[in-house]
């Protein structure tokens, strides 16, 4: 229960600036019709067009290009047309009805694109009969979706690049800070992994917004190319955070630290510049620092020559460089194209062939249809007006997961008392229809305005609008209020009914499986570290992460199952492989290994056999196989790196010290790639201690 008062808590913390200008678009596309059909005499038509634009609005997504935004908003006005024609079509047939309901809740379960919205849609036009004709009754609800549409994309031609800058200065600004953060002095895994994940988030929505751009061949290119670019510089960022700490552990003083902050400051401090004033200016100052760098670890180079610094230490150092290098290589590469920009000429929407359609799995679904065909039977019995907030209830509160079933009965009935309250309280001082549309006015601006920062704020306004839309022309007082909310009451009760007794506990067998996945991605993706394939490597980074957030899902969703709570050890299981592949991410920073190199290889393939062993462990429920002597192969690896120090001081001694030789080829390789192979081990066999079966 503490659980859910603090995620209820949680909904209403406003998590960003509301979009005023947004709910009031939306606003006007509601409150527009109403005001017409009272002013003409025609409120039944006002409030079926208003209806159809609130639904519509509901498939709306203000963080898209307008293009997309244009698509999903005519798909969602079709849809919601369709349904309010088959709720008309099946109003003289009560018992029908109530199947027919349950079925379409329950296809919406399957397909997403039949939303809530169509369901509702259906519902509300069951419960609301009129006068109208069919066709005449689709034509006024169309009308009122492409009515909202046309407002929501108003500003396409002046603001049609916006969505795209916003995703790119957003991806810049966290990649910077998180750059900032890998330079300074240890932070705190806590924080560190916060702007790690705000990083991963903002590049891959950069990602998704270049995406749905249709741009010319020339420029589609060029996005491209900035998104590698960032993905380079997070990568470049990851392996420069773990290869400064293994330097920061060696006995080389501070003064390069101080000098190695200063640089990675001052291109955070060019790259978020570059992204949010589109110029290089900052730009010849990182360099300065960057050069400032070099000669420090040169310095220390020569140093180490001389037998006054570990060289190891020293050739760890020269990696941090090079990674600096690499990083500042692609800031100035973000800075150019910033400023050289991308032209995306202003087009309509183009509905070319029909994407695949996605379908969901589960059970959640027919627990949907079920519950839904069980509440209109019920309100059928009453033969009550206001059935269809009991109805409304259950389609909108009953969810696949048991807290968040509880999360919006909770919040739905508070929105249901403050909305059926205040409008019966607004009627009751000045009655009229005038009044009521004002009223819903009021709860149209700040529910839409904070639908994107405070999803509680949001129930609390939206909850009333529908029911007052459906119920525009409908006398109410202080009796229908108390009708309405008894309802709502009972409909939530009859969603946390089948959301306790029907499958209410599913994802024990699908965290298995997650979990056995997400070991073998692992695997995968150390293994390509043998042969350092840029494409397979950074394609097995993807897909290692995208499987630990599966994994990730699944403990989230078991957490809000009743009676469940995802255990601490899967929870610093997830911890775990993202270091690794932190870890991963440094060793493939690290200059390919040579002959003189060392285990490397067989260090990688001990872990990667070790993950899999796991992973089967788990699928079959069989013994894990004995796992090998990975220390001991780390120890031989540590030897061999003082050989190769030993070996180069003789070249160094003998003149060879700027002369690449395989000896020096393989220290660069081997000191770098120690420390690293020592961190991906370590979280490896934590990985894999976490998550092998319990006997």
């Amino acid at each position: 229960m503490r659980r859910i008062a603090e995620a209820l808590r949680g909904d209403f913390v406003i998590s960003g600036r509301p979009a005023w200008g947004y709910g009031l678009l939306c606003a006007l596309g509601i409150c527009l019709p109403l005001l017409l059909g009272v002013r003409l005499g025609h409120v039944p038509q006002g409030a079926a067009m208003a209806l159809g634009g609130y639904l519509t609005a509901f498939g709306d997504a203000p963080g898209l290009p307008y293009g997309e935004r244009a698509r999903k908003l005519l798909v969602a006005a079709l849809m919601v047309t369709l349904g309010s024609g088959l709720g008309a079509l099946i109003q003289p047939h009560p018992w029908p009805a109530a199947v027919v309901v349950g079925l379409v809740a329950m296809a919406g379960g399957y397909w997403p694109v039949i939303s809530v919205s169509s369901v509702l849609a259906v519902a509300l036009t069951y419960f609301a009969p009129s006068d109208m004709s069919v066709p005449v009754h689709m034509g006024i609800t169309a009308a009122g979706g492409l009515l909202m549409t046309s407002f929501l994309v108003v500003l396409w031609p002046v603001r049609r690049l916006q969505p795209l800058r916003a995703a790119f200065e957003e991806a810049g600004t966290a990649l910077a800070d998180l750059l900032e953060a890998a330079g300074r002095a240890p932070l705190s895994d806590e924080s560190w992994e916060a702007l790690r994940r705000r990083g991963v988030t903002a590049r891959d929505e950069a990602a998704r917004a270049f995406s749905l751009y249709r741009v010319s061949e020339e420029d589609d290119r060029a996005l491209e190319r900035l998104l590698a670019t960032l993905t380079r510089v997070f990568h470049e960022t990851v392996a420069l955070r773990v290869l400064r700490a293994a330097a920061v552990r060696e006995d080389m003083g501070v003064e390069w630290a101080g000098e190695l902050d200063a640089a990675t400051g001052a291109l955070a401090g060019a790259l978020r510049e570059a992204v949010t004033l589109g110029g290089p200016v900052a730009l010849p100052e990182a360099l300065a620092a960057m050069g400032r760098f070099a000669d420090r670890v040169e310095e220390i180079r020569r140093t180490a020559h001389t037998g006054g610094a570990p060289l190891p230490a020293a050739a760890l150092l020269g990696q941090v460089r090079r990674c600096l290098d690499r990083i500042g290589m692609a800031v100035r590469s973000v800075a150019q194209q910033a400023v050289e920009g991308v032209e995306v000429g202003p087009r309509l929407p183009r509905f070319g062939r029909l994407r695949k359609p996605v379908f969901s799995t589960g059970r959640h679904p027919v627990r949907l249809g079920l519950a839904v065909t069980l509440a209109m039977a019920l309100m059928l019995v009453t033969h009550e007006h206001y059935a269809k907030w009991f109805v409304v209830t259950v389609i909108v509160s009953l969810r696949p997961a048991y807290r968040d079933t509880v999360e919006r009965v909770a919040l739905r009935t508070i929105g249901t008392a403050v909305g059926a309250a205040a409008a019966a309280v607004v009627l009751a001082v000045a009655p009229g229809h005038l009044y009521l549309l004002l009223f819903i006015a009021v709860c149209a601006v700040p529910g839409f305005a904070l639908r994107g920062a405070s999803y509680g704020y949001w129930t609390v306004f939206a909850t009333p609008l529908s029911l007052m839309l459906s119920d525009f022309s409908v006398p109410l007082g202080w009796g229908a209020a108390a009708v309405r909310m008894a309802l709502t009451i009972a409909g939530g009760a009859l969603a946390l009914l089948f959301a306790r007794l029907l499958w209410p506990r599913g994802q024990r067998v699908e965290l298995t499986r997650r979990m056995a996945d997400m070991l073998e991605e692992h695997a995968a993706l150390v293994r390509s570290l043998i042969d350092q394939d840029p494409d397979e490597v950074r394609a097995r980074v993807s897909a290692a992460a995208n499987a630990a957030d599966r994994f990730s899902g699944s403990l989230d969703r078991l957490d809000k199952e009743p009676g469940g709570g995802a255990p601490r050890r899967l929870r610093d299981a997830v911890t775990a492989a993202q270091r690794l592949r932190d870890n991963a991410l440094a060793l493939f920073a690290v200059p390919p290994p040579s002959e003189e190199s060392g285990p490397t290889a067989t260090v990688l393939d001990m872990v990667a056999d070790r993950l899999e062993n796991v992973a089967e462990a788990i699928r079959t429920e069989r013994p894990e196989a004995p796992a090998d002597d990975l220390d001991g192969v780390l120890d031989e690896l540590g030897a061999h790196v003082d050989v190769l120090a030993a070996r180069r001081l003789d070249e160094v001694a003998e003149g060879a010290a700027d002369r690449m030789t395989g000896v020096r080829r393989g220290i660069m390789h081997a000191a770098a790639a120690r420390p690293t192979l020592k961190g991906l081990s370590a979280e490896a066999v934590r990985l894999a201690s976490l998550t092998a079966p319990r006997r």
